[in-house]
């Protein structure tokens, strides 16, 4: 960008003499008038407009008063001449920051904003916009149309060239800490275009299948829609996806193979994606997994009606296609050695050993024949060495573990199942929707209950002995601690125990064997940023580093591990770029006032009662139709997603979104202002309801409606219906000299003029007879034949002029019509329909 203005520049000043130079700050009429003619009398102009484009207010209207004349045609020749003028340099999408100097020595800083559309190359096409999923309010049509993210504000726009409207990141994205892009493929979802969708996801999430079951979905907690009724469903619609697009056949793109090895150790999530990112890059890898299956945790910690083996085989597939070795039953530490691969020329190793060792109860009973811990239960039923359970089973917990057990448990046959929680629901960590599950299979949750001692007899599990608790202050987590009961003891017979109370990585050798920091908490000690250890070329992430987290989390974490490994192979700066900073969440589109409230979807499940006779998914997954009308309740935040269809669309090569802002720093003599106006806010007056009835509108929106460009094209319609109206009223001094309660000391002097010639154009455009009246305090006709322009449109128009001050303005019953009371010069109420 920089560079493209230093060669306009240039060029400009190389094909005319200039006698000095001017800024004309605004680009509306009487910006580009002044402009024009400064620059032929041969001065150097330059012309900042904060929009894409110049034209101003001017380019919005229909006709102009008093000739009634068509204000495009007048307008768009300046337009063009200024567009093409060699003295004039244009400064859109600019905003003036700072002045300082002197008359005739003044150094000015302006503040520009990027298309992301090289101006050089548009061709103005409009290929780009045909492709955005993204529509948003048009504020050129003042909001009654549309327009795309990518956009033009107006066909005669100078420059002719589109741009896109980028405000900060959309809040679903920001929540996600894989930063998977949920604002482009849920709007390419409500288009109907799944592939592309698809593709959108699998830049930062090679687990679109898997992720979309088992997330808890933060994305959701920050969606905005929230405010409104409920969240998007984003974490079904990214399902819906994965089970509408076959990932293995999507092409496979084309990579540059590397020469350098790196060995991966686990298949979970984190070394799973660290794997798919680094064979992207063409290293070659291999992933070590010390069990009989691949997946880690996703495999043998989810049980199958959550996470269907199939779904997750074909996504590993879809890694390992990309040339990716697996090697399973292959153990760090007994198997393989840090060292080893070293000497085996792999250049640099990436541990995700996950968190599988569970914590002990450290009670009583605990070994005995029947006590099996959460972890361990999980991975002998999901590996199929667990395939019946006898009598009553009894889990210790309040995770995620402690309900899927709880659920496999019945599954597996156990008579009764009993979840044992010592603090309340409020502070149970587990999801709620798969609490609400548990407790609709029939499984009992008893909270403010810990365990005590595990009875035994003959060393096998007979009961659990439990005390009450009771809640005290916080504890290091914020829940409050829970305090046992005195004399509260209490026997549960039971013939299995499942403590589920947490995990940790099963890890202390690597301190030792591989040379490798690790906490108290025994994770692997690595460098926030950029997942490097305390041993050079040995990399950690996942699990074995935060202790159990969320899937999409671990997945995060391998994609950034990823990018180190492959930074550190070809010698770069680890860090560079990557420092973590707050990511601004204030400027977005806001939430339209007239949304209607819509139900969220509603995941289909399987019957009741068939969902605890087999392992068999019990969420069916979303329908075409309930997948595009959830998406669609989507109201697109940042306005452009980045979902990169304008990039494939645009045969120019024009669209860039890697432009940034930029400070141009310019030198003149002299500035002329002309900022325009800014439209009074009708709502101010709450008796009007401009912001409650459609039908009640602004002059430049009825402007709008009056254009043959605009949103109806220039059909007379009203926006509650598109039918006809029969009756108009404009009302008049709104706002004007009110210095209660709208500041307004003054009359605009131009409102009077504007409204008859609404009035007037608007019989020209209607069909029937049509009734407008203009309710004013007073009539100021300042200009020339001002006055005769006010006659000519009562005694040959028929434009009716009531002197009155309006009161109120409420809907007719069961009608779109609108009442309007108002107060006669004899001081009389009067209404009108």
């Amino acid at each position: 960008m920089a560079s493209k203005k230093k060669k306009q520049k240039a060029k400009k000043g190389s094909t005319t003499k200039t006698v000095g130079s001017v800024m004309v700050v605004g680009g509306g009429i009487a910006g580009v008038q002044a402009a024009l003619d400064l620059a032929n009398s041969g001065y150097y102009v330059h012309l900042a407009e904060h929009s894409p484009a110049i034209g101003g207010v001017m380019a919005q209207l229909d006709k102009t008063f008093p000739t009634n004349d068509c204000s495009m045609c007048i307008l768009s020749p300046k337009l063009v001449e200024c567009g093409r003028h060699p003295n004039i340099i244009l400064h859109t999408c600019t905003e003036l920051e700072s002045v300082t100097g002197e008359q005739g020595h003044f150094q000015i800083t302006l503040h520009q904003k990027p298309r992301f559309i090289s101006l050089d190359k548009c061709t103005g096409c409009g290929d780009c916009a045909e492709v955005c999923p993204v529509s948003v309010p048009s504020e050129f049509d003042q909001g009654l149309g549309s327009r795309k993210a990518i956009f033009k504000p107006y066909a005669q726009a100078i420059p002719g060239g589109y741009m896109i409207e980028k405000l900060d990141r959309s809040p679903c994205t920001n929540g996600c800490p894989g930063q998977v892009n949920a604002h482009a493929y849920v709007a390419l979802i409500a288009q109907g275009k799944y592939r592309e969708a698809m593709e959108v996801i699998l830049r930062t999430l090679p687990f679109p299948g898997v992720i979309g079951r088992i997330c808890p979905h933060p994305c959701e907690t920050e969606c905005r829609r929230g405010e409104v009724d409920a969240p998007v469903s984003i974490c079904a619609l990214k399902r819906f996806v994965a089970d509408q697009v076959d990932i293995e056949e999507l092409p496979l793109p084309e990579i540059e193979k590397r020469d350098e090895k790196v060995a991966i150790i686990g298949s979970g999530p984190a070394g799973l994606t660290a794997a798919y990112f680094l064979a992207l890059d063409g290293y070659e890898v291999t992933v070590f997994e010390a069990l009989p299956v691949a997946g880690g945790m996703l495999r043998v910690g989810i049980p199958d009606y959550r996470l269907p083996p199939e779904v997750l085989d074909k996504e590993i597939q879809a890694v390992t296609r990309l040339g990716v070795k697996i090697e399973l039953n292959t153990a760090l530490g007994r198997d393989v050695t840090v060292d080893g691969l070293f000497s085996e020329s792999y250049k640099a190793i990436y541990l995700a050993i996950g968190a599988h060792k569970d914590l002990r109860l450290n009670i009583a009973g605990e070994d005995a024949e029947g006590a099996i811990p959460g972890v361990e239960f999980l991975r002998r039923v999901n590996l199929g060495e667990l395939t019946k359970l006898s009598g009553r089973a009894v889990i210790v917990g309040g995770g995620d573990v402690a309900i899927d057990a709880a659920r496999s448990a019945l599954r597996l046959g156990a008579e009764k199942v009993t979840i044992l929680y010592r603090r309340t629901r409020t502070e149970m960590p587990a999801r709620e929707n798969e609490v609400e599950d548990a407790l609709a299979e029939g499984i009992d949750i008893q909270y403010l209950t810990a365990p005590n001692k595990i009875a035994t007899k003959e060393d096998r599990v007979c009961g659990i002995e439990c005390l009450r608790m009771e809640l005290g202050e916080p504890d290091d987590s914020g829940r409050r601690r829970p305090i046992p009961v005195p004399g509260s003891e209490f026997i549960l017979e039971t013939e299995v125990v499942i403590p589920a109370i947490g995990q940790e990585p099963d890890g202390s050798f690597l301190a030792e064997e591989a040379e490798l920091e690790l906490s108290r908490r025994n994770t692997i000690v690595v460098d926030p940023v950029t997942y490097a250890t305390s041993r050079d070329g040995v990399f950690a992430g996942g699990d074995a580093h935060t202790g159990p987290g969320i899937a999409i989390g671990a997945v995060a974490a391998g994609r950034e591990a990823a990018v180190s490994i492959s930074r550190y192979l070809q010698g770069e700066d680890l860090r560079a770029g990557r420092e973590p900073g707050e990511i601004p969440q204030d400027n977005f589109r806001p939430i339209p006032e007239d949304i209607e409230t819509r139900p969220r979807v509603e995941m289909p499940l399987v019957a009741m009662a068939d969902r605890t006779k087999s392992f068999a998914e019990v969420e069916l997954g979303l329908s075409e139709e309930q997948a595009r009308a959830e998406a669609e309740r989507c109201f697109d935040c940042m306005s452009c997603c980045e979902c990169f269809e304008c990039v494939a669309a645009g045969k120019a090569e024009a669209v860039d979104h890697s432009m940034q802002e930029m400070e141009v720093k310019v030198e003149v003599g002299s500035i002329i202002a002309a900022p325009g106006f800014q439209a009074f806010d009708p709502s101010l007056y709450e008796t009007y309801n401009y912001t409650t009835f459609p039908n009640v509108i602004t002059s430049m929106e009825f402007e709008r409606i009056l254009s043959a460009s605009g949103p109806y094209q220039g059909h007379l319609v009203r926006p509650s219906d598109h039918k006809g109206p029969k009756k108009i009223a404009w009302l008049q001094c709104v706002g004007s000299r009110d210095i209660n309660q709208c500041d307004h000391g003054y009359c605009s002097g131009v409102c009077c003029m504007y409204a008859i010639k609404e009035a007037v154009i608007a019989k020209e455009h209607s069909k029937e007879a049509l009734d407008t009246a203009i309710f004013f305090m007073d009539m100021r006709t300042y200009g020339k034949d001002f006055d005769r322009y006010y006659n000519r449109a009562e005694e040959e128009t028929g434009v009716r002029f009531i002197r009155s001050r309006v009161h109120s303005v409420e809907r007719v019953a069961s009608t779109d019509d609108l009442e309007l009371t108002y107060t006669t010069e004899e001081g009389t109420f009067e209404t009108e329909i």
